[in-house]
């Protein structure tokens, strides 16, 4: 009777042990193709990359790669409907100033945002935009290495989108984005992802229940058959 009780155990901790671990990163990277060009106050102020979450749902943080001149910039992350944002920013940075770099160099620019919760299988736009921000008096036009040659699609799950709408970040979420097809392709951008709180990543499969269940079923019956024995033993 001990042998099926600790089989019944071994059961549940296989189930517990067995729980998938899972972790990603977006990351477009590479060697220098090509740039996009006028970024900027004076110019289009708002540069994004779409991206889609995978099952490790939790956004902990993500990089943009600058060139060119000076400019002062805040991030955002929201939800991505197709031809412009959704809802209200998942993420919202402070202000962060970029210095500036010469010829085709360029440098990232992370934004370490926690831990957000974001839906598996949904699309958001990670975004970098001047709109409402005093710029620096040395300023010029920023650029973004673009993730291969000039609209080639680097990374499936999305595509560099801009917006020309107005100088305040209300124009920039209340209007439809002027790219949203990706047809310039994509920048370079990493994101990184762990399990978070609402993925169900920590949640055993349909069959990894069933197991557990059983377990304690074969568990509950050799305490009843036990106690049975048990009272015929005093009664006999």
């Amino acid at each position: 009777m001990k042998r099926i009780t600790v089989l019944a155990l071994i059961g549940f901790a296989s189930v517990t042990a067995g729980t998938p671990a899972f972790a990603d990163t977006i990351d477009t990277r590479g060697s220098y193709a090509g740039k996009i060009d006028y970024l900027g106050a004076g110019y289009t102020p708002t540069y994004g990359q779409t991206f889609t979450v995978g099952p490790a749902n939790a956004l902990n943080g993500f990089t943009f790669f600058l060139g060119g001149g000076a400019t002062n910039v805040r991030a955002y992350v929201y939800s991505w409907g197709g031809h412009g944002v959704l809802g209200h920013a998942h993420y919202t940075s402070d202000v962060r100033s970029f210095g500036g770099t010469d010829g085709d160099a360029y440098q990232a620019l992370r934004f370490d945002v926690g831990a957000i919760d974001l839906r598996p299988g949904q699309r958001y736009v990670a975004f970098l935009t001047t709109a409402g921000i005093d710029q620096p008096a040395n300023g010029g036009v920023t650029w973004m290495p673009t993730a291969g040659d000039f609209g080639s699609n680097a990374y499936a799950g999305g595509d560099f989108v801009y917006t020309n709408a107005g100088d305040s970040l209300d124009a920039v979420v209340g209007k439809e984005w002027d790219d949203s097809n990706g047809v310039f392709g994509d920048v370079q951008f990493q994101a990184d992802f762990s399990v978070g709180a609402t993925s169900g990543a920590g949640v055993p499969e349909p069959a990894a229940w069933a197991l557990l269940i059983g377990g304690f079923g074969i568990a509950g019956s050799t305490l009843r058959l036990r106690r049975a024995r048990a009272g015929q033993l005093k009664t006999g």
